[in-house]
């Protein structure tokens, strides 16, 4: 059998302890035990790990088939479980942000409606005191105006005079 022009099938001591099982590529295996394997070890696992040449057993064969079709139903299953944990935890990463800017902005908002209350109050008051003196000091203001703005049509409500109907 190949898989992607790889040579694949049942190999004898594909790991040391192991007499006979499924291998996905030869080559590869062969590359890992040439380069990560111990230098000592290296020559006996080459000769003792070859691909099954003889007829296995039909029940053998087709529970390695059932195997292997298992076994790249879980590599799916575990790259779509890494990549929707990847997305979850991103996802989460960016709540916990936004959960936080959130706190954040409501703080911020909670303390500028402090000060916007307070300071509402302190026109509320500024401006009765403002009425409160002009009110006191009209006489003088009155005054003032007939000497600074002669002519000046102000009635006391307007400088435009209403018109008289003809």
């Amino acid at each position: 059998m190949t898989t992607n022009d790889r040579i694949s099938g049942f190999a004898w001591h594909l790991h040391h302890d192991v007499f006979i099982e499924w291998c996905y590529d030869y080559e590869g295996r062969c590359r890992v035990i040439d380069t990560d394997k111990p230098v000592g070890e290296r020559e006996l696992r080459r000769r003792r790990f070859q691909m099954v040449k003889g007829p296995l057993p039909a029940d053998f064969v087709k529970a390695g088939a059932d195997f292997v079709k298992a076994r790249a139903a879980y590599d799916k299953a575990g790259a779509a479980y890494d990549k929707a944990r990847a997305d979850f935890v991103k996802a989460w990463a960016d709540f916990v942000k936004a959960w936080a800017d959130f706190v954040k902005a409501g703080a911020a908002y909670v303390k500028a409606w402090a000060a916007y209350d307070k300071a509402w109050a302190a026109f509320v008051k500024a401006r009765a005191a403002y009425d409160k003196a002009r009110a006191k000091a009209m006489p003088a203001l009155l005054l003032l105006h007939a000497q600074e703005c002669q002519d000046c049509p102000w009635d006391g409500t307007t400088i435009f005079p209403a018109k008289e109907d003809a």
